[in-house]
């Protein structure tokens, strides 16, 4: 079976660690990990070309509007992004009057940058001017040449900026406590006729999980590897970045689901009512978190 990833990122360690482990074939699963940018996965999850995917987001999106899809488990139940500043710029308030990158109109990162300013006392496109920039590689290159004050980025990316002396100004899990960075997510017909395949998934992945934070320098020597960080100190900060934002079983509560579904509501534009059990089946996590069904 398939698991699609939207990028290289730390949040997908766990699965590459239940491959290399051989916690899936112990499953009885053989497990092939694949590339795929953008909605083009939910496309490929649809069409029955891969089994699973990682794009948490993309799937609460998608099951909000209706599509046959659920998300069956978080690996982080808040975002990881931090808002970084300019290296003068010490605090959020002092972005008034300035320039603030995002990577789309409409979308999360939009949304969740308007929050934090919010929350400073910073308007959103009358304190502050939000501008479209892009991708994350060209967020970083719009704050290197000083296009814009500040950008919410994730990592590794914010903590290289951090060594050349740009400021962290806020981390949004502060700010907003319901909302995936990472997952596993699948389809209704997979979880209804293959249900048991759906729980060996997720019990894998939860123990790749686990074995990340229980086995620091191995899983260093894996993050060094798999995302091209040759130094080692780097390596290390991710790994600990990562360990103290990681796992927290929130997003088994109901109020957590419903946070979730609002935040996607609103980055959408939908008012109609949604249903937790249309979005999320999180029966599996709790089972192989030995909770029984939530």
């Amino acid at each position: 079976m398939r698991l699609s990833a939207t990028s290289v990122a730390v949040t997908e360690l766990q699965f590459r660690i239940a491959l290399l482990k051989g916690f899936y074939r112990d499953e009885g699963l053989d497990v092939e990990i694949v590339l795929i940018r953008g909605a083009v996965g939910m496309q490929a999850l649809l069409g029955g070309s891969v089994d699973y995917t990682s794009a948490a987001g993309s799937i609460i999106a998608g099951a909000t509007r209706g599509m046959p899809v659920r998300l069956v488990l978080v690996v982080n139940a808040r975002p990881q992004f931090d808002l970084v500043g300019q290296p003068d710029i010490k605090a959020v308030a002092q972005l008034k009057g300035k320039v603030v990158g995002i990577s789309s109109r409409g979308g999360a990162v939009d949304i969740l940058t308007q929050t934090i300013l919010a929350q400073h006392g910073v308007t959103a496109n009358k304190d502050a001017t939000l501008i479209v920039i892009g991708s994350p590689e060209e967020l970083v290159t719009a704050l290197r040449t000083g296009r814009i004050a500040a950008c919410l980025l994730t990592q590794p990316r914010q903590l290289i900026l951090y060594r050349d002396g740009f400021t962290k100004l806020a981390y949004s899990g502060d700010y907003l406590s319901s909302y995936p960075t990472g997952g596993v997510g699948t389809t209704e017909d997979k979880i209804k006729n293959h249900p048991a395949e759906v729980l060996g998934f997720v019990r894998a992945s939860l123990k790749g999980q686990q074995y990340f934070a229980q086995h620091r320098s191995e899983s260093i020597e894996i993050i060094s590897k798999y995302l091209g960080i040759k130094d080692r100190s780097l390596a290390t900060e991710v790994y600990d970045l990562q360990l103290s934002r990681l796992g927290g079983l929130s997003y088994l509560d109901d109020a957590w689901m419903r946070g979730a579904i609002e935040f996607t509501k609103k980055s959408m534009g939908l008012t109609k009512e949604v249903a937790p059990s249309q979005v999320f089946d999180f029966s599996f996590a709790a089972k192989a978190l030995g909770r029984g069904k939530n």
